[in-house]
């Protein structure tokens, strides 16, 4: 509102010194919006402050670093995504939650992270400090049985068992998460029995042959389950999703990563920085599905697409929707063709089209792109470009596309410079130029 009213002053006063009027109302323009975010000298050097003090961590302390990161953000899934997938650039381990190591939030132990309790569907408070506190009094959990033995079963159920082994949380015991399955039921039915008995102090024939008459805690070791295969990847990672709401272990899309690279134009935070209505390929796969009626009581439907980086909105309207719902309703990673929808505060895809990834035409490029914004036009790009056409030189024609705030420029690099398209360019162009700087058409 201040400087609303500044304002009127300010042209009037731009105007008396010869300023053209469309000049000050630019400045002016630039002074509002500079307005909106501009510190004081005192406020600018504490930023600068905390902003060394976070790369000192990152670059000394990586693994403690993530893992408070990925705990600031524990309640934000999309966060959650994008820096499981910065672990992994960084050649960090994150595994999923663990009885034996694994404590409330995100941990580090060793040269990796571990996933809090917390994260696991139906294990609340009472149940993470009913192990915690187990595993505090007497040591590591050997087995079910162990655990279902020391720890409180009023706060341990059915239910958060099977959630517990399903993500893979007692894979350090030694056995396979399917075998436990197959037995949870009868052991925490026969640990609640005994719970009974001892608080009853009744002393059941079996507990006199196993203590020797005596009511003392005593752990129990391992007991011979059912020798049976484990699930298979894509089933062990299915539970993953349905009971930590992410892929850990793996993901659907690690397979498909050459492909990715070859037939699309860009991922869910490339398209952060992609203009209005620009044309997108994308893949990856999906996570949610909304369905609306239309006004003309057609069905459409918002889709949320995951991929190795995080997620983003991809808007299908009736008449495609209709014609590739099967594909989006299944299990397996689409391939979608569309153009970017961009608005201040979020960006979605318009899809005009999508099939199955194993189906999209491995390369359907013509030409070679390198998308520079003004401001890293040197010497340095220029040089770049030379080395990579020197090591890749082909038949497609490439061009630059020197991009600014409102105008964008496209330069034919001539028919010397051709490329080949491969995989082995698009990553060394990711390495030496950055992710995404360039792209086929």
């Amino acid at each position: 509102a201040k400087m609303e009213k500044e304002r009127p002053k300010f042209l009037d006063g731009a105007k008396r010194n010869g300023i053209p009027e469309q000049k000050a109302q630019k400045i002016w323009e630039q002074m509002e919006t500079f307005a909106e975010y501009g510190f004081n000298k005192s406020h600018s050097t504490a930023y600068a402050m905390v902003t060394y003090q976070t790369a000192y961590l990152k670059a000394h302390y990586p693994v403690e670093f993530m893992a408070a990161l990925l705990t600031s953000e524990k309640d934000n899934r999309e966060k959650i995504i994008k820096y499981i997938h910065v672990c992994k650039e960084m050649g960090i381990t994150v595994l999923p939650p663990d009885i034996n190591e694994s404590f409330r939030d995100f941990s580090v132990t060793g040269d990796y992270i571990r996933f809090g309790l917390a994260a696991i569907k139906n294990v609340g408070i009472g149940a993470i400090e009913a192990i915690i506190s187990a595993r505090e009094n007497c040591g590591i959990f050997r087995s079910l049985e162990d655990f279902c033995s020391r720890t409180d079963l009023k706060k341990i159920n059915k239910r958060v068992l099977e959630s517990l082994i399903k993500c893979g949380a007692f894979d350090s015991t030694g056995y396979k998460r399917r075998q436990l399955m197959m037995e949870y039921e009868d052991i925490i039915e026969i640990s609640q029995k005994r719970l009974r008995d001892k608080v009853s102090r009744q002393v059941s024939f079996f507990d006199e042959l196993e203590e020797g008459g005596k009511s003392e805690n005593k752990t129990i070791s391992k007991a011979p389950l059912p020798d049976i295969s484990e699930w298979d990847n894509k089933e062990l990672l299915a539970y993953e999703k349905e009971f930590l709401g992410f892929y850990v272990t793996g993901h659907p899309l690690e397979g498909y990563a050459s492909k990715i690279s070859m037939v699309t134009t860009g991922d869910s935070v490339s398209i952060l920085e992609k203009r209005d209505k620009e044309q997108i390929s994308l893949a990856g796969i999906v996570a949610g599905i909304r369905e609306v009626f239309t006004k003309k009581k057609e069905v459409m439907a918002y889709v949320t697409l995951e991929d190795l980086k995080g997620t983003c909105d991809v808007i299908f309207f009736p008449d495609t929707y209709k014609k590739i719902s099967g594909i989006l309703h299944g299990e397996a990673p689409v391939f979608v063709k569309g153009f970017l929808d961009v608005a201040e505060e979020n960006v979605k895809v318009i899809a005009e089209d999508a099939t199955l990834l194993s189906e999209a035409e491995y390369n359907p490029f013509s030409s070679v792109h390198f998308m520079i914004k003004n401001t890293d036009s040197d010497g340095g790009i220029i040089d770049a470009l030379f080395y990579l056409n020197e090591r890749h030189k082909g038949t497609y024609n490439s061009y630059i596309h020197l991009i600014d705030t409102s105008i964008e420029t496209t330069i034919y690099l001539g028919d010397n410079a051709k490329f080949s398209i491969s995989q082995e360019l698009k990553s060394e162009a990711d390495r030496i130029l950055g992710e995404g700087v360039m792209i086929f058409m």
